[in-house]
């Protein structure tokens, strides 16, 4: 579902840029929802993506190339800087910024207001300005937190001393 009042596909707000080229059109997956006065911009180097069953909440803007996994949240005001990436089951609180090149792992959780000037790594939780890590969540059990991060964030997380 896209609301009637987003902005989709835009040309891309960059120096660069030059208008007489229209840029790749964002790829939206069927399942994804964008609500009021939301914006996507279309990409320079590749489309911007946005994943299946990701919901873009009231005044959210994605930048040019931008990528959004699958199952992400963004609050009203995020904005999501070009050519940054957020992983599967990322969530960002209310006007929650993202610095462009930067990347969310998967199902990292960053704080209302904060500004990620840093890779977060997945599953972290971050706040602040700039954003820092605040703690890593944990499931509880082994069996979840592998399927989740895979077997190389799984194997770093062993060796961080995660389940003591």
């Amino acid at each position: 579902m896209i609301h009637r009042t987003a902005i989709i596909g835009d040309p891309p707000e960059h120096r660069d840029h030059r208008w007489s080229m229209p840029g790749h059109p964002p790829e939206i997956a069927d399942t994804a929802t964008i609500e009021a006065f939301c914006t996507v911009d279309a990409g320079i180097e590749e489309p911007t993506r946005i994943g299946e069953r990701s919901w873009l909440l009231k005044h959210t803007h994605v930048g040019h190339d931008a990528q959004i996994g699958e199952d992400c949240e963004l609050a009203p005001g995020t904005v999501v800087g070009g050519h940054a990436i957020l992983e599967d089951k990322v969530r960002c609180g209310i006007n929650v910024s993202v610095l462009p090149f930067k990347r969310i792992g998967r199902g990292a959780r960053v704080g209302a207001g904060a500004v990620v000037t840093k890779d977060v790594p997945p599953g972290e939780t971050w706040a602040g300005n700039p954003a820092r890590r605040l703690t890593r969540s944990w499931s509880g059990t082994v069996a979840t937190d592998l399927e989740e991060l895979g077997w190389d964030e799984f194997a770093k997380a062993l060796r961080g001393g995660a389940y003591r």
